[in-house]
């Protein structure tokens, strides 16, 4: 499977110092212009980390910018649009965190996955222990990254978690 990567969940996979679980589960790739989006002073290293570990950054061409204009609708940024596009055009599974470029997807039946779906699959994977991810669910809380609330409690529950600091 190869994943296309949103901003979002690169930066909070970046936080609980979750992106080495990326190569297990597939090619990940992420768009130039969304790489940028990742240079961040509370996160000085993440476009380095990202890149040492093994995802791939695609340069944007500009027919493809051109084509995603018609995504541009409502509350997608150029970036989400173009995302969308590419997941779309080259059969990716997108994943992102954010509401409007995932309701696009369900749309247009791309398929599209979240942080917490990466971290699930980390756990189904044997990539990491569940008592490490139920850490990071509790490190993605206290970044104030907002997971969504019923997803999160499933997932709890299923990795056995016993803490949160309930946000």
């Amino acid at each position: 499977m190869t994943f296309l990567l949103d901003a979002n969940v690169l930066i909070d996979l970046g936080y609980i110092n979750g992106l080495d679980v990326l190569p297990s589960l597939g090619t990940s790739e992420v768009l130039d212009v969304v790489l940028l989006e990742c240079e961040h002073p509370k996160q000085p290293n993440l476009i380095y980390d990202i890149q040492k570990a093994g995802v791939c950054e695609i340069p944007t061409e500009k027919k493809w910018a051109s084509a995603a204009r018609i995504y541009r609708t409502g509350r997608l940024s150029f970036q989400d649009a173009l995302s969308f596009y590419y997941t779309k055009a080259f059969s990716r599974t997108l994943l992102t965190n954010e509401q409007p470029l995932r309701n696009r997807c369900f749309e247009e039946d791309v398929p599209v996955h979240g942080v917490l779906w990466v971290i699930e699959q980390a756990y189904v994977s044997k990539l990491k222990s569940a008592s490490q991810l139920c850490d990071w669910l509790l490190a993605l809380e206290m970044f104030n990254r907002r997971p969504p609330q019923a997803e999160l409690s499933q997932l709890r529950q299923k990795l056995g978690c016993s803490q949160s600091i309930g946000i």
